[in-house]
């Protein structure tokens, strides 16, 4: 006997909203918890995309295979280009958190709107409004101020080095990107649940990669260190990115930007009762510019597209 699922009312759909936003926004507390068990942030990744790619792939190869099978070449390769800058992006940022503070990382990660729109002038050919512009330039003043308050400071972790993680956080921003950049050329003819989960399986792929070249130890660590990998695929990967995305059927796609921008608001939270990280009023004048920026570029494409439209 198979169950047949209705569309969910609205309630159902906040409720899933809610609990997907929730169960992300805990991924940098899990890998934090991780890193403090010794095991290596590219085996983290690697262990979260590896473990979200595996439990859709059932659902996906049932419904549809014939899809996948019928998509262009281009459509595919874009794809797993897509999926490769995902999992760099993952990597990245799970290393980022070695060095700098969860705050710091959610700072920095919150620029991403801002690369969006400079890549989308070097690669889509896009013409920006001043008021986009100001906006960037103000989130990158706000992302300086960050960078300059945090690189004197103690790492996160022993050993870490505050100014390698605004690096590394940076780029993991970039490379996030460019895989939202790269999606809206691959997306125009596949649906969205077999171009998700090229993106998942090419991003496990990726962080195999990395793993076989850094010539990472997968085995030997202690069975915590495993437990917050596996709680971190099952809240962030398997939780938060798969149900956002079932929703994503049903709500707008602006809708649910909106709400995403809470991950980082709650994550910061977490690290702030969780981990007792307290950021410097330096750093806080720093992000309160960055979300200022990051709100000016929104504002300004939010009303481009209701123009055009």
């Amino acid at each position: 006997m198979r169950l047949k699922l209705g569309q969910p009312s609205a309630t159902q759909l906040w409720i899933m909203v809610t609990l997907s936003t929730v169960s992300w926004s805990f991924g940098p507390i899990c890998i934090r918890f991780a890193l403090q068990h010794d095991v290596p942030p590219d085996l983290i990744s690697s262990g979260r995309m590896i473990v979200g790619a595996l439990f859709f792939t059932p659902y996906v190869w049932r419904k549809y295979a014939g899809e996948i099978q019928a998509m262009s070449a281009r459509s595919r390769w874009l794809a797993i280009l897509a999926g490769a800058m995902f999992g760099l992006s993952i990597t990245l940022n799970t290393a980022s958190l070695e060095h700098i503070s969860v705050i710091i990382v959610q700072a920095l990660v919150a620029t991403i709107p801002i690369w969006v729109a400079i890549l989308e002038v070097g690669i889509l050919k896009v013409k920006l409004k001043g008021s986009v512009w100001l906006g960037v330039f103000v989130a990158l003043a706000g992302a300086i101020l960050i960078s300059w308050a945090t690189s004197g400071e103690a790492p996160a972790l022993e050993g870490g080095n505050p100014s390698l993680g605004i690096i590394m956080a940076l780029i993991s921003a970039c490379a996030t990107s460019l895989y939202i950049i790269i999606g809206r050329k691959a997306r125009g003819s596949v649906s969205f649940v077999p171009y998700i989960w090229l993106v998942y399986t090419s991003g496990a792929v990726t962080s195999l990669l990395i793993i076989a070249v850094s010539r990472t130890p997968v085995l030997g660590y202690e069975w915590q260190g495993y437990f917050w990998v596996l709680l971190l695929a099952i809240l962030a990967q398997i939780i938060g990115h798969g149900v956002l995305n079932f929703v994503l059927r049903y709500l707008s796609p602006t809708t649910l930007t909106v709400t995403a921008q809470t991950v980082p608001v709650l994550s910061v939270l977490w690290a702030l009762l969780i981990l007792r990280e307290t950021p410097t009023m330096t750093q806080v004048v720093g992000s309160i510019v960055l979300a200022i920026g990051v709100g000016i570029v929104l504002r300004a494409q939010n009303r481009a597209k209701i123009q055009s439209s």
